[in-house]
């Protein structure tokens, strides 16, 4: 079989040809090394060393030899600091490529290099350890960039470590003119979330010594770091070293790492070791062969095929196990079909990693090249996919704000449910609040449609992510007037109902860094490659919106400590009745199923109309005549703030109450 065949004979001769071992790459040793790669099409196969990263021509050039599919050679030298290709022969053509598993690379990732791993662990690292959750639920996401975490000068990183890994391991950053305030790895400390999503960190295509800001989606290396955020990007040891300080560091603090991997397209399709190594195999084709483009990117890879669908789980137990991975985040996980996103959840679960978290958007970029058997892991079969994969709602996005491709238009926190034009009501929110899960809430049911998740752990919860306008800005975008960036008290307000709301709906909860201090792009609404300036955390506006940062913090604070906001199961959900209301008002009582803690029920109540209303709060469990105030349109926390009478309620206009008894 050669690459001339049509590819509907090749891809399945192909996927006959499946092997299951797992030493594929380089496995070095300080006397020899081995190789090899899975590449059944090619006629010949080579080892091409190198003496450094852009040497013009190799050292040495040693012919593979092929079994079980395989090519492979051993190598008896020690070759600690060679960079190493593969050059294939097909169809009478060499083409020269990285190995596609490659765990270290050279500049720009264009050559695999050969170190020894264990050069890379910084000192502690066999003792590093992270308490993981049990479950999504109980997880607080923070969502942050690694160039975007440090580069504002205003807060005094060491300048080495602006941008980069190290920046997260540095502790005293203060901001210039509040120095009793913390900066950085204190600040997140401070805030109390217990896991740090990255945006994507593995090597991607850029020129990884210029100053060009990119988000990271355009993916090259699957199972190396990215080496712009080193600080040396040219030594391959650099990058590993200090992506592993900086967890680490985060681990000494009880924080948890989430990367962010993009494995349904490659930056480039004829470029790609992927396409090199195999040609077609591991990309998805129209019915006419032309390549699939459900991602948006020009291509999308086809997670169903066998050696695609055992590479990603390879690579991803890589980094677990390596690089002490607490969590994966897949982009676009709706191009992946359900049955690779179950297998790799059942990996994992078999190889002690059972409280790893996964998550993705349940979505895609264009027309889905998955057929019939294979089924995409989209919010449409969310039932199909296992314990333990959960899935980002987006109802609960739109619903608490408005949809994020109409900027103008808003939804409760604006007060513009039920007004004309509107799409969104009450119980578009009241479902996403209960992540989905239930259809008979009380005395009234919801759409059936809403009810599309089996428990909470299915779900995680947010109102803003990178993509997009950040909260503020959807909020200035979706104000008659039009407001500058700057702090609009009126927004806060709303920013501060958004955190009640959030932060007492079920499932997991994630926010995007600086959504707890009104972080604004200016209105850019896809600033994957703006300025840094435009995407940098303002470490100064944290302080200018103490008070927002605070509330965000109170309300963490209030979600760790009542157990049924962190329920995996449905017993949470199925007890907790919301009052009926009028639209934009909304109420609704939480009690405690668990037998755990201080406090037998919560009550949550919002007014974002432009008038105060009477609340009548229920509940099929016995309400208090005695309620006790942690949140209020002011401030948040587990601290009494005072108390209320009787279960009838006055709330003020763009007021909000948390109380508990």
């Amino acid at each position: 079989m050669d690459i001339k065949q049509p590819l509907e004979l090749r891809i399945p001769y192909l996927e006959d040809r499946l092997y299951e071992k797992n030493d594929l790459g380089l496995n070095y040793h300080q006397n020899y090394s081995t190789f090899k790669v899975w590449s059944p099409l090619a006629k010949e196969a080579w080892l091409c060393l190198y003496d450094s990263a852009d040497a013009l021509d190799p050292v040495r050039k040693l012919r593979m030899t092929a079994r079980e599919n395989v090519w492979s050679i051993k190598v008896s030298d020690d070759l600690n600091g060679y960079f190493y290709t593969y050059v294939f022969v097909h169809d009478k053509k060499e083409v020269e490529t990285a190995d596609l598993y490659s765990t270290a690379v050279g500049l720009n990732g264009d050559r695999s290099a050969i170190i020894n791993l264990s050069d890379t662990d910084p000192e502690g690292w066999q003792e590093d350890y992270f308490d993981q959750v049990d479950a999504i639920t109980e997880a607080i996401i923070y969502e942050v960039h690694v160039e975007d975490f440090s580069s504002d000068e205003a807060a005094d990183f060491n300048p080495d470590f602006r941008g980069k890994y190290l920046a997260f391991t540095e502790t005293g950053v203060t901001v210039e003119g509040v120095s009793d305030q913390p900066a950085g790895l204190d600040y997140l400390t401070d805030l109390g979330i217990n896991y740090v999503h990255v945006l994507p960190a593995f090597d991607y295509q850029n020129d990884e010594e210029s100053n060009a800001y990119n988000w990271g989606y355009d993916p090259k290396n699957y199972m190396v770091p990215e080496g712009k955020y080193a600080t040396d990007p040219a030594d391959p040891t650099a990058r590993i070293r200090e992506f592993k300080a900086m967890v680490a560091s985060l681990h000494a603090r009880g924080i948890g790492v989430i990367l962010d991997v993009v494995y349904n397209h490659t930056f480039d399709l004829g470029r790609s070791a992927f396409q090199k190594t195999v040609p077609d195999y591991y990309y998805r084709q129209n019915q006419d062969g032309s390549p699939a483009n459900g991602s948006g990117c020009g291509n999308e890879t086809a997670s169903e095929r066998r050696m695609m669908r055992k590479y990603i789980i390879d690579s991803l137990m890589y980094w677990i196990e390596e690089y002490h991975i607490d969590g994966i985040r897949f982009d676009l996980m709706g191009l992946h079909d359900v049955q690779t996103m179950n297998l790799l959840r059942e990996t994992l679960n078999a190889n002690g990693h059972e409280k790893v978290l996964i998550y993705g958007e349940p979505w895609n970029a264009g027309s889905v090249a998955i057929f019939e058997p294979n089924k995409p892991a989209d919010k449409y079969h969310v039932g199909e996919l296992a314990d333990g994969i959960a899935i980002f709602n987006d109802e609960f996005r739109d619903a608490i704000k408005g949809p994020v491709f109409d900027a103008g238009q808003g939804a409760f926190l604006q007060g513009a449910n039920g007004r004309e034009g509107s799409a969104y009501s009450n119980s578009d929110l009241i479902a996403s609040i209960l992540a989905n899960t239930q259809q008979h809430v009380g005395r009234f049911s919801l759409p059936q449609e809403k009810n599309w998740a089996r428990t909470p752990a299915q779900v995680v919860t947010y109102a803003s992510a990178h993509d997009n306008l950040t909260l503020y800005d959807k909020l200035v975008a979706s104000r008659t007037d039009r407001s500058s960036y700057g702090r609009n008290v009126e927004l806060i307000q709303l920013n501060k109902i958004n955190a009640a709301l959030l932060f007492t709906s079920l499932g997991g909860t994630f926010f995007q860094a600086g959504e707890e201090f009104a972080r604004t792009k200016a209105g850019d609404e896809n600033s994957y490659r703006s300025s840094i300036n435009i995407n940098q955390l303002d470490w100064r506006r944290a302080y200018d919106n103490k008070d927002l940062r605070n509330y965000y913090k109170g309300m963490i604070q209030i979600r760790r400590h009542y157990r049924p906001l962190q329920d995996r199961t449905n017993k949470t959900g199925d007890n907790i009745t919301f009052s009926q209301l009028r639209e934009n008002v909304i109420a609704y009582t939480i009690p405690n199923t668990s037998g755990e803690g201080d406090w037998s029920i919560m009550a949550v109540i919002a007014n974002t109309s432009d008038h105060s209303d009477w609340v009548e709060l229920k509940s099929s469990f016995p309400l208090p005549d005695e309620w006790t105030i942690l949140a209020n349109r002011h401030t948040a926390g587990t601290r009494s703030l005072g108390t209320v009478i009787g279960n009838l309620l006055l709330i003020n206009s763009k007021e909000v109450l948390v109380l508990v008894a």
